[in-house]
């Protein structure tokens, strides 16, 4: 059965939970040493809010050993644990951005925190692997919010999960340490005027 709603895409909700279900436990065996070295996670296709971002629909694939490398980026430190629900999250964006040219790849932001950091996950479109076509998880770390709050003031934003984000610019602004770049103001007005694509 296919489920008729904006967060799920070609894969029925039902299957879409089992892909993260099995995400999760590979994930786990990654976290405990087990994971074959060089494992291939399969995250699903994208959603109908990706899909009309510019997503291709195409698998989305992440590399355990990119995974790894990220969760040890000295800027970006982060448990490999923190991704758990990493499928599902994907299927719910805060947020997609432009990077570079929006029909090659663009950043994903999702719900999931760590040091009250949403993550952002970078994707690059039709890449080869295996023989066939898939959209590749490059990039994947822990981004201060303030930063990717700044990409809507610039202009980047191709989809915004509007009430989310107005949580995170309202919780910004009980912050003190408040960065003198973001005018939340800005960030505020563009998204009460911004029309998604779906």
């Amino acid at each position: 059965m296919v489920a008729d709603d904006k967060f799920t895409g070609i894969e029925s909700s039902d299957s879409i939970e089992e892909i993260n279900r099995i995400f999760n436990e590979e994930l786990s065996r990654q976290v405990e040493g087990n994971l074959p070295k060089g494992h291939i996670y399969k995250l699903g296709k994208p959603c109908k809010i990706l899909l009309a971002t510019g997503f291709p629909d195409l698998p989305i694939e992440l590399s355990s050993t990119r995974l790894e490398e990220k969760s040890k980026q000295r800027n970006h430190q982060f448990d490999i644990s923190d991704v758990k629900n990493l499928v599902l999250s994907l299927q719910r964006p805060i947020g997609v951005f432009v990077y570079g040219d929006c029909q090659k790849s663009q950043n994903i932001i999702i719900d999931l925190v760590r040091d009250d950091k949403n993550f952002v996950v970078g994707i690059f479109f039709n890449q080869e692997k295996r023989g066939m076509r898939i959209s590749d998880i490059r990039g994947i770390f822990n981004k201060n919010n303030s930063e990717w709050l700044n990409w809507i003031a610039q202009g980047k934003a191709l989809y915004v999960n509007k009430q989310k984000i107005q949580a995170l610019i309202d919780q910004q602004r009980t912050n003190l340490a408040e960065v003198a770049y973001l005018d939340l103001n800005l960030v505020e007005s563009i998204i009460e005027t911004f029309i998604n694509p779906l």
